[in-house]
């Protein structure tokens, strides 16, 4: 198999999307993976209406923030088309109301003067962020105004980040409401976005209405419901965006007052990405069993748009076997644009890579990898002296010797199931690393000596020697005679053992 190495840590990658509808308002925490996440309270209705005072007198909003800890930061913001009307840090000015253990409260009171915030179909937004850096935001819609019949809806995206990606489509949320509780006319644009974003923002008269706007129907709009069943408040729409190009785009949401026609709006950016990168993947087509550090490179691979920060790489190492998958060593590493591999087996591998960006397009590409065998290597002793092929070795018939090939070496994989044969004149004689070694019966003055070694690959290698007796005298070359015991054995395998394999009962040392 493979042993892989990649660089830098694991980076699971999570998505999560969740659509909450509440009856009297909407309240949303980013993603800090708290068991019990805060909670805010206004005591006051949505949809509430107040009045210019003439006298000057002011509205008192109550609320609540519930959590285990008091809130690093409080914030209280009255939003409308125009941008931000009253805000209020009111972090200072939280006052315990209980404390209960784990979960405590704190209240608040913020002021609100209509004659100094003006008329407005405003969005109050409540955030508070907890020690942990969690934001949770209760919204909220309010009408302060003499004249109920000029006031637009009020409209606010929210649960937009600058981070967030959107590929093939965009789920907009919103939260709007008439102070007529009449169901607002819901239009949009979806344009590049301008140097400055959400900058090129149309007037609210309908007579100047964008062209290129477009209309949503109730059966494309999915809404909050009230006691009474009637749409009210958070809302959510698809966009379709299978037909644009990368890029920034800007989302203006118009809401429309059916009753008197007046309008609001509010913008978002969004960034598309719909193109996948290119995985690109370089390495060797063959190599060797027993290398190490093999690197097989990605960093070719490219974002044609985005570049390549926040691309994730998945590796795959898989042993192809008769079109089969035997095994496989997965790698997820943000930073691991390259892996480096030690093959230690032979074999066909199949080599893949996967980058995803942040906004889920895939990019693959494969290679294919050979894996090559190699041959052990005999490494061959006779009384502890290092015998080289074709030397020669006196040993006097009435004298033993220990011959040893268990130095001989090979890959890891392969080097614990080595097997030893050992022939005399190219006769298999016995099997084993090690053994004292007796003249064999039958021999008279010399007789060659052949020692192969075989992996579970079936690939071998050998050395031969010429062991002679002490009186021999005159005797061929090795190389002459290793030749003609060959062809003699060949000859005799031929006959005798047609049918047989190297699996033949060969003696067994203990």
């Amino acid at each position: 198999m493979f042993t892989a190495i990649s660089r830098g840590r694991m980076l699971p990658i999570i998505a999560a999307f969740l659509v909450v509808t509440i009856l009297q308002s909407t309240s949303f925490a980013d993603d800090g993976g708290d068991d019990y996440p805060a909670q805010i309270t206004l005591e006051i209705a949505d949809g509430t209406y107040i009045y210019e005072m003439i006298d000057g007198s002011s509205t008192i909003v109550s609320g609540t923030i519930q959590d285990e800890t008091v809130p690093d930061s409080a914030t209280w913001e009255l939003l409308d088309s125009s941008g931000t009307r009253h805000y209020v840090d009111f972090t200072d000015d939280l006052v315990s109301a209980s404390e209960t253990g784990l979960w405590n409260e704190w209240s608040f009171d913020i002021e609100i003067n209509p004659l100094v915030v003006g008329p407005c179909a405003c969005t109050i937004v409540v955030t508070a962020i907890d020690v942990s850096g969690n934001t949770h935001t209760e919204l909220m819609s309010i009408f302060i105004s003499p004249n109920t019949h000029q006031l637009p809806p009020t409209i606010h995206i929210y649960g937009e980040s600058t981070d967030t990606w959107s590929s093939q489509e965009h789920i907009v949320n919103a939260l709007s409401r008439t102070v007529h509780h009449a169901e607002p006319i819901f239009e949009y644009t979806f344009r590049n976005s301008t140097i400055v974003k959400c900058s090129d923002v149309a007037s609210q008269d309908m007579s100047d209405m964008p062209d290129d706007v477009i209309t949503l129907n109730s059966s494309q709009i999915s809404f909050g419901v009230s006691m009474d069943g009637n749409p009210v408040g958070p809302l959510s729409f698809e966009i379709d965006l299978a037909q644009f190009s990368d890029g920034w785009y800007d989302l203006i949401l118009y809401a429309t007052n059916p009753l008197n026609q007046e309008i609001s709006h509010d913008c978002t950016s969004i960034r598309v990405d719909n193109t996948a990168p290119v995985a690109l993947i370089e390495g060797p087509s063959t190599i060797q069993e027993g290398m190490e550090g093999v690197v097989i490179d990605g960093s070719s691979s490219y974002d044609m748009n985005w570049g390549i920060q926040g691309l994730t790489y998945i590796w795959s190492v898989i042993e192809v076997e008769a079109g089969s998958v035997s095994g496989a060593d997965f790698i997820v590493d943000s930073d691991g644009r390259s892996i480096s591999i030690n093959p230690n087996s032979s074999g066909t591998y199949e080599i893949k890579l996967a980058i995803t960006d942040q906004a889920g397009n895939i990019g693959r590409s494969s290679i294919i990898i050979e894996v090559q065998n190699i041959a052990p290597i005999v490494r061959l002793s006779i009384d502890g002296v290092p015998i080289s092929n074709n030397d020669e070795f006196i040993l006097p018939k009435d004298s033993t010797c220990l011959i040893d090939a268990s130095g001989s070496i090979d890959t890891p994989n392969d080097v614990d199931n080595l097997r030893y044969i050992w022939r005399v004149n190219n006769i298999p004689t016995y099997e084993g690393a090690s053994r004292e070694f007796f003249w064999p019966e039958g021999v008279d003055d010399e007789f060659i000596l052949t020692i192969e070694v075989i992996d579970d690959d079936s690939n071998s290698s050998m050395i031969s020697i010429l062991i002679k007796d002490i009186d021999t005298n005159g005797t061929f070359p090795l190389p002459i005679i290793v030749l003609i015991l060959s062809a003699v054995f060949l000859t005799y395998s031929a006959v005798k053992f047609r049918d047989q394999t190297n699996e033949s009962e060969i003696p067994k040392w203990a």
